[in-house]
């Protein structure tokens, strides 16, 4: 199999225990985490107990932070120069 069905078996879960343990190894709030996301603080309590599973769009983004956190993705920074738009 190829395709998307490779993509899926790949992917790890996103479960409760790993959204509150990335949160606070980037030291991150609920509310500043909640913010990354753009949801509510309610809604990343609810991520962290295992209430409500993390959807499509949450679970790109946590993978992002994730990456980021772990160095293999770098903030872009500016090309501007002084002076220059």
């Amino acid at each position: 199999m190829n395709g998307i069905c490779d993509t899926v078996r790949n992917v790890k879960a996103w479960t409760a225990k790993r959204i509150q343990g990335l949160r606070e190894a980037a030291g991150m709030s609920q509310a500043q985490l909640a913010d990354f996301l753009g949801v509510t603080g309610k809604h990343v309590s609810h991520l962290e107990t295992g209430f409500r599973p993390a959807g499509p769009q949450s679970e790109r983004l946590l993978t992002v932070l994730e990456k980021v956190h772990k160095g293999e993705l770098k903030a872009a920074r500016s090309q501007r120069k002084r002076g220059k738009p």
